[in-house]
């Protein structure tokens, strides 16, 4: 982000300074020449065997009058240049805004299963205990024990794991954030229980598709580019054209004789002044100009292809965040379902397991599918929540979750 900002103020200033082009080149110059034996007095214009020291000085002004626009379509140039860098400012922001969002979506996402993981590890602990009694009665073998042990390492595993994964998450949230690792985070979790739904099922997404595309700062600076590539070519272009340029000049000298002169007298005298015409016209550049014009119009085309290709990208990213909201909505609908039907048949079978009426394996299985269940459950949710900001996002709202 500092990266894009100092280089769209770079641009600025490259836009600001190209108006100087426009302006007079101002010189000013001062020579001093000391000579001894045979030289011209430039006082008296002829030879002299006596040592001389010559002072001039004079002050000129070139003027720009004509050079086949080369000046205003640099200053377009880089205003063009300026717009660009302004975009990839607002395209930095919107990498920056998706990156932190994904983070902060997988790390609550992450919270609410590893509290789910705890929960199942207590259960666990719960039909331990109850199968050890058992055990010791005499009324299952010590296979069934070992079953249910297996079964709490197992989620114990899963555990560690998401708690891994949820550090790993933080971190990559400081660093993203550009802040120290030590430096303590604490997450607001949003009402993901009640999301407000932006899509209508009746909504056409390829119309929805087109309209996000055309907002992206990634397709607008493919756009910019375009218009840069045919400014460059108008660039190429004048050299082919005449260059008149003028320059006004005014000046003096002053030499020191054996016979003092004073300076006024000299200055005065040798005062000269001049307005100068000067036209160039092109007549062969060894085909450098040639190539450069083919050069500018192969880089239009290129810059085409870009903004298609800027385009198609995009238009398939967005189409699938469309496609991916409408997906979820369903798909916490199903799981939503489906979670509460495990959740019962595990509830019931916890209290056959102990009555005595099933064994563990037929628990553990029941238990496998409550737990995938729950956590198909929390994905859903959190899937639904970030894709539904993500398509609202795209077509120009702030990213709120």
């Amino acid at each position: 982000m500092k990266n894009a900002l100092l280089t769209e103020e770079k641009a600025y200033f490259q836009y600001k300074a190209s108006y100087g082009n426009m302006l007079p080149n101002i010189l000013g110059t001062f020579d001093n020449k000391n000579s001894w034996g045979r030289e011209i007095d430039p006082h008296t214009n002829i030879y002299v065997d006596n040592d001389l020291k010559y002072f001039a000085g004079n002050i000129s002004a070139n003027f720009n009058l004509f050079s086949g626009f080369s000046v205003i379509n640099s200053i377009k140039s880089n205003h063009q240049d300026l717009n660009i860098s302004k975009l990839n400012i607002q395209k930095v922001k919107n990498e920056i805004t998706i990156d932190l969002a994904q983070k902060y979506i997988t790390i609550l996402y992450l919270e609410e299963i590893i509290l789910a993981n705890k929960d199942q590890i207590k259960s666990s602990e719960k039909q331990l205990e109850i199968a050890l009694l058992k055990y010791t009665s005499g009324v299952i073998s010590e296979s069934e024990v070992f079953k249910i042990k297996s079964q709490k390492a197992t989620e114990e595993l899963n555990l560690l794991s998401n708690q891994n994964h949820l550090t790993d998450n933080f971190i990559s949230l400081k660093q993203l954030m550009n802040l120290s690792l030590e430096k303590e985070l604490y997450l607001t979790k949003p009402n993901i229980e009640h999301i407000d739904y932006s899509l209508d099922s009746n909504d056409n997404q390829y119309i929805l598709t087109k309209k996000a595309v055309d907002i992206q700062p990634s397709y607008l600076m493919s756009l910019w580019n375009e218009k840069k590539a045919k400014t460059l070519l108008t660039i190429a272009r004048a050299p082919l054209l005449p260059v008149l340029s003028m320059r006004l000049i005014y000046g003096s000298n002053y030499s020191i004789y054996k016979i003092p002169i004073p300076f006024n007298d000299q200055y005065n005298t040798n005062l000269y002044k001049g307005l100068r015409f000067n036209l160039i016209i092109p007549i062969f550049s060894q085909f450098d100009n040639y190539s450069r014009i083919k050069s500018s119009k192969i880089e239009i085309k290129q810059a085409s292809i870009n903004s298609i290709e800027t385009q198609n990208q995009l238009s398939k990213e967005i189409l699938k965040a469309i496609t991916d909201s409408k997906t979820s909505l369903k798909k916490r609908e199903a799981s939503t379902i489906a979670y509460e039907f495990s959740r019962k048949s595990y509830d019931a079978d916890v209290l056959k397991f102990e009555m005595g009426k099933i064994n563990i394996n037929e628990l553990n299985l029941t238990k496998s599918i409550f737990n995938n269940s729950q956590a198909e459950l929390i994905q859903s949710k959190y899937e639904l929540l970030f894709n539904n900001a993500l398509v609202k996002f795209y077509l120009g709202e702030p990213f709120s979750l």
